[in-house]
């Protein structure tokens, strides 16, 4: 087994700098240029203030070294926020910039980008890209949370490093200032057996070269932002949690922190879902958290964390990379930080506008008049009415609402007059131009079959998991199948079913057995799916890969019901 030890820091070098703003802009102080007072310097593990003349001095660790600067409220760097150092002694200065920053203010959220080098993806950061510099808001900054890149843990530091110099081209034209996080993706050639811990780039070493500190801070409006590394190299493997010298930098850090200061966390893996996120709560206890941000789940989720929310941010790659729960906007997230809180919101770059649903669920069968809410993003606030329709019933929303950065609508809508199967939503909001579609998937159940004849058999496919009975497959109340036992994990079951037992809406029901012992079986499929006239169609309330959960309960057995539509190719 390969074990990497994590040493104690050896201090044999200083680094010296100061931080200065540069009025004349060359990048290099002159006499007469003024010290920035309250900045900040560090290496990840010391945090130096500067003195009254902008310099400061550092013991730093052996080996190459990142400092960076955190800046003081007004400021911004001029120059980038880092320096990487060969230590022993060795210098950094930081030339700065004063500017207004006020509240409100916004920045833009991006995460799990997984690019690579392909026309496609190259095409579609660049809509990404323009989306935000066109947006119709002031940004003051932008933030990638991570998984930049796919994927650097199985490339040579050579091939990592041409991967992250393409993500480096794709977002150079940002107008707003970036910085990056790393995310598990960013852990160069750690699946490579035969590239050593000390080859140069290894693990983390490459991001720090191109991309600096892995963990960090900045302030903007007096604002903290403190970026975490939620990744770390335990008996050379990857795991998903912060390192214990991540969490002692920011303790260190928050003693130059007022208890009063606002605070936003940012981290890739989220921090509620670490095993060392409670010890993260516990360091900022007593703190004004405002709110914490991260990726890595590429769908969007929000729970509390430090007192405050913690919001996991979709996937701005879901076109190019997957994932993500559609149909609602993923793409980026634009957060507002305001006196008295924050306001958010998430869109998609692919479109003019971006409209989320709150109700009806599209979990949930459409079977009676509902309630129809929505919400849209349209920063430049030029939407005027929005009709929604489904099957034929029409409703005009000519009043539009406000909540935080969105505009609202409400509404009912009818299923009346359609037969059961699955059924388009659709949203027509007129505006600036032509009017923009927008569609959403729904179940009706009205109980009411449309006459179908198919015309061909189906292959009826369930990929099984953790199977230990013989559990039943019916289809529309006939059972088709029974799991083997000595079904391999992961092994597609696949079950043809004759065009005469077809209908339009097929429901498919997958239900426990008893095991040997007894008891009903807990196990769960995914990649349910029929292949039919050359479509593989799926549940469209879910993901295909999403797992479906078969769960015994109250001594009764599990039981999961997927519909599949066969006149829907095409629609998902």
């Amino acid at each position: 087994m390969l074990v990497v030890l994590t040493a104690l820091p050896v201090w044999s070098g200083e680094v010296t700098g100061r931080v200065f703003v540069d009025a004349n802009g060359d990048g290099a102080w002159q006499q007469g240029e003024a010290a920035v007072a309250g900045a900040l310097v560090s290496d990840g593990t010391s945090v130096a203030a500067v003195d009254a003349d902008g310099e400061y001095a550092m013991q730093v660790a052996d080996g190459d070294q990142v400092v960076f600067v955190v800046n003081p409220p007004d400021t911004w760097p001029t120059a980038g926020f880092y320096r990487n150092v060969r230590v022993g002694p060795a210098r950094a200065d930081f030339p700065m910039r004063t500017e207004t920053q006020s509240l409100p203010f916004y920045f833009v959220q991006g995460t799990d980008l997984h690019v690579r080098d392909e026309p496609l993806v190259r095409e579609y950061v660049a809509r990404y890209v323009q989306t935000i510099n066109e947006m119709p808001l002031p940004i003051a900054f932008v933030v990638h949370t991570g998984d930049l890149v796919v994927d650097a843990n199985g490339a040579r530091p050579e091939q990592a490093r041409a991967l992250f110099e393409a993500y480096r081209e794709m977002v150079a034209n940002v107008q707003p200032p970036l910085l990056n996080l790393p995310g598990n993706h960013e852990y160069t050639a750690i699946r490579v057996a035969d590239v050593p811990p000390d080859a140069p780039g290894w693990g983390p070493a490459l991001y720090r070269e191109l991309f600096g500190p892995t963990w960090y801070a900045f302030t903007y409006a007096g604002v903290q932002f403190i970026a975490m590394d939620g990744n770390t190299m335990e008996d050379g493997k990857l795991k998903w949690d912060l390192s214990d010298a991540c969490i002692e930098w920011l303790r260190t850090y928050l003693e130059h922190v007022s208890l009063d200061a606002p605070i936003v966390m940012l981290v890739h893996e989220p921090f509620k879902t670490m095993g060392k996120g409670h010890i993260v709560e516990e360091a900022l206890e007593g703190r004004k958290v405002l709110l914490a941000l991260s990726g890595h789940g590429h769908g969007i989720a929000r729970w509390q964390f430090a007192g405050a929310t913690e919001i996991m941010g979709g996937a701005t790659s879901y076109a190019w990379h997957g994932g993500g729960f559609g149909p609602q906007p993923i793409g980026y997230h634009v957060i507002r930080i305001r006196d008295d809180g924050f306001d958010s919101a998430f869109a998609d770059w692919a479109e003019k506008y971006s409209l989320t649903t709150n109700a009806p669920s599209r979990l949930n069968p459409l079977t009676e008049e509902t309630s129809v809410e929505a919400v849209i993003f349209d920063p430049a606030n030029e939407i005027t009415s929005v009709d929604i329709a489904l099957g034929v019933t029409t409703t005009a929303v000519n009043e539009l609402g406000e909540d935080g950065l969105y505009r609202t609508i409400s509404s009912t809508i009818s299923p009346t007059g359609l037969v059961d199967g699955f059924h388009d939503m659709v949203f027509t909001m007129r505006g600036t131009g032509e009017p923009f579609e927008e569609r959403q998937s729904y179940l009706v159940l009205t109980g009411t079959e449309e006459a179908f004849a198919a015309e061909a058999p189906a292959t009826l496919r369930v990929r099984m998991h953790k199977v230990a009975a013989p559990n039943t497959v019916t289809v529309n109340g006939t059972q088709v199948a029974t799991m083997p036992l000595d079904a391999t994990e992961g092994r597609v079951l696949e079950v043809e079913l004759p065009a005469a037992g077809l209908k339009r809406l097929n429901v498919v029901e997958i239900v426990s057995a008893r095991q040997a012992d007894g008891a009903w079986d807990d196990f769960w499929v995914d990649a349910v799916d029929m292949m039919y006239q050359g479509e593989a169609l799926s549940d469209e309330r879910r993901r295909k890969y999403n797992s479906t959960v078969v769960r015994p309960k109250d001594d009764q057995p599990g039981r999961a019901t997927i519909y599949i539509d066969l006149t829907r190719a095409h629609k998902q």
